[in-house]
């Protein structure tokens, strides 16, 4: 009779976890007051309410609440300290902890706002999984996110994880509502590439730190410029890696180029309740489309057209976009109404109230110009003669840009 090889996950204990960039430590009351500090920004608690942190008695309760949960082996909690600093910046835990299934789970991360966005959340992970993987023998490690958290699905998938779906009503949350859960997993088997690729990451990230390398900004033409400025409805699409929402708005911008600066960007508005806000709140990546003029090209314009075509100008820039600051929101609504009303109507000439009405129920953004592409199609491979025909017929058509645009420049 053969006996089975008990194959199932240790016990996840209190340790301290270090790399040279992070260190976790064993969570305890004696770090409530640092806790508390890291986490005192409520925004940092918007997808995962009540705010924790709202006073440091408040902190002090919730870490006693996890520590009894750690006592009796269902979690493990940890604070994370920033190497380069020594600042407390966050915490994170094992929970979900299933040891005859081999499994456990990675939730309870926060990380104070000036730490967002840099090398601590990617160290903690790495040190997190190894252990998990290598150390405790995990199976399954899996992490868990609000529907709509979008900074927190795209920083999962980063690591390398897979999106299994979405949990329904899955939370009761303090204020009442049910969560829709995202759900993310890595298993043992995907472990060796992961971490390969995610130490990958981190290096690269290392090595942009280290080079202090500034902000990109792509330089526009004269051709761009006037698209940008004659069609200014833009289709922006949202970059996420893996939410199946509608992704796509339709929204007025206006370029705003700095000489001095040597940088330009788009901006506009859109409405407060807008369905898609939720996925622009974190410096979302996006790319603007600008349609510019089309039209249709018939054999008829020249003998050496041979077949019906469509001409076309279409201007692609990638970029991040952010949201400004409300008392932004009046000068950057005069600007663009300027621009569009060329003085028949001032913002500035209607009723306080209504004025206020409206710059209530709108946020105004910037989108950087990082990349800029342009997809043109003018019979570029054609003769003068043919050019020349073709821009006189789309004069006819009332299409001057169009038609400029197949001539050469002057």
């Amino acid at each position: 009779m053969k006996t089975a090889i008990n194959k199932t996950m240790k016990q996840p204990l209190p340790i301290t976890l270090s790399n040279d960039v992070v260190t976790l430590i064993p969570m305890t009351q004696e770090y409530a007051h640092a806790f508390y500090e890291a986490g005192k920004d409520e925004a940092t608690w918007r997808w995962t309410p009540p705010f924790q942190c709202e006073t440091l008695e408040t902190a002090r309760q919730w870490i006693c609440e996890s520590l009894i949960q750690v006592k009796k082996g269902e979690q493990v909690m940890f604070g994370i300290i920033d190497n380069a600093s020594g600042a407390f910046v966050g915490s994170t835990r094992y929970c979900s902890i299933d040891i005859a299934n081999s499994a456990l789970e990675i939730g309870f991360t926060f990380i104070n706002p000036a730490f967002q966005r840099s090398h601590i959340n990617s160290n903690c992970k790495l040190l997190l999984l190894t252990h998990a993987f290598e150390d405790l023998g995990a199976v399954r490690v899996q992490l868990r996110t609000h529907e709509n958290n979008q900074k927190s699905r795209n920083a999962i998938a980063r690591l390398g994880a897979t999106f299994e779906g979405i949990l329904r009503s899955q939370r009761l949350l303090s204020t009442g509502e049910y969560r829709n859960t995202a759900l993310f997993s890595l298993l043992k088997n995907e472990w060796s590439q992961v971490k390969l690729t995610l130490q990958d990451k981190i290096a690269k990230h290392a090595q942009k730190a280290a080079s202090q390398e500034t902000e990109t900004h792509a330089e526009l033409d004269e051709q761009v410029t006037s698209i940008i400025k004659e069609f200014p409805l833009a289709q922006i699409m949202i970059a996420s890696n893996d939410n199946l929402h509608d992704q796509i708005i339709y929204l007025p911008v206006r370029l705003e180029q700095n000489q001095e600066q040597k940088k330009n960007v788009l901006t506009g508005h859109l409405f407060i309740n807008n369905k898609l806000v939720w996925l622009l709140e974190n410096n979302a990546k996006v790319t603007v489309v600008f349609q510019g003029d089309d039209a249709y090209i018939s054999p008829l314009m020249h003998d050496k057209i041979k077949v019906p075509t469509w001409n076309y100008r279409r201007v692609h820039i990638t970029g991040h976009f952010r949201f400004l600051p409300p008392e932004q929101n009046k000068q950057q609504m005069t600007l663009q109404v300027d621009d569009l009303e060329t003085g028949q109507w001032s913002l500035d000439a209607q009723p306080e109230q209504m004025i206020n009405g409206m710059l209530a129920n709108i946020r105004c953004f910037e989108i950087s110009i990082e990349r800029v592409d342009t997809i043109f199609k003018l019979d570029q491979q054609k003769p003068l003669s043919v050019k020349q025909a073709i821009a006189e017929q789309l004069i006819k058509q009332h299409k001057p840009s169009l038609a400029k645009a197949h001539l050469p420049a002057d």
